[in-house]
């Protein structure tokens, strides 16, 4: 990460900042000096977070973007390079799932579901690391999750996408570490945000029975560290690899899962 001046201004953008683990993100960037370009799909939830943000004393600035639409990822990056001129962390972050069974997969789920979480980061990676190997430094972070490896999924398409996150990161780490940019992954486990509602709700409530909240706190029962992460737990982590503290590390998956690494 360029750092030799005063006067230059790190620069961090992350995708899905409206809220849970983008949101955190942001701000936790933000208390370590990043200025900030932020995008979500959601504008309501994106206004919210960069008025809070911008309240707290951080530089901030975004718009709204679907990761899943390409011309969406080019106008980001676009939109980045004319706002401040540089990139130097690139967290990869949107994504969504909605919980399907296997046998009930359709071809529009498949689609919706790979182009958000693995087409869309794929490209908007490789718009950012135009910038960062002109620059020759940069750090690339992408969210994967413990689905990844397999086991229990709501959503067999999500945890195909997931691994694919896995295998694109190494890839990319290889051919852009010629570069100064380094390249690595967030493997999330069950994080306590909306993201597991729908999950709660179709299988927990509907499919199993049990009584609203019930799933998460089998969950929680069943991770080494007797709790479902936080946002602030990622974030900490996307801080890590943002930082030079982590300047020889590159290739990697870093899973957060309080001890439970596979589902």
């Amino acid at each position: 990460m360029n750092s030799n001046t005063d006067s230059y201004q790190k620069v961090a953008a992350i995708t899905g900042a409206g809220r849970g683990n983008g949101r955190a993100t942001a701000f936790e960037l933000g208390k370590q000096g990043f200025s900030l370009f932020l995008g979500d799909i959601k504008a309501d939830l994106l206004e919210e977070t960069i008025g809070d943000l911008n309240s707290s004393g951080f530089k901030v600035s975004g718009g709204v973007y679907d990761a899943s639409n390409l011309q969406d990822s080019d106008r980001f990056i676009k939109d980045i390079q004319e706002h401040y001129g540089n990139l130097d962390v690139f967290v990869n972050n949107a994504g969504a799932s909605r919980p399907q069974s296997f046998p009930e997969v359709t071809e529009d789920m498949w689609d919706w579901t790979i182009d958000l979480n693995l087409k869309g980061p794929y490209f908007l990676m490789q718009q950012a690391a135009k910038i960062m190997t002109r620059q020759r430094s940069g750090s690339i972070i992408n969210i994967a999750s413990i689905s990844a490896w397999g086991g229990k999924t709501s959503s067999p398409p999500y945890a195909i996408a997931k691994a694919g996150i896995v295998t694109m990161t190494v890839t990319a780490a290889v051919l852009l570490g010629q570069y100064g940019v380094r390249v690595n992954a967030i493997a999330p486990g069950i994080v306590n945000t909306h993201f597991h509602d729908e999950v709660d709700l179709l299988v927990g409530q509907q499919e199993l029975g049990l009584q609203p909240g019930q799933l998460m706190q089998r969950a929680e029962n069943d991770i080494p560290l007797g709790r479902l992460a936080e946002s602030d737990d990622i974030a900490s982590a996307v801080s890590f690899l943002a930082s030079d503290a982590s300047r020889y590390i590159t290739g990697e998956t870093i899973t957060v899962g309080g001890g439970k690494s596979r589902l």
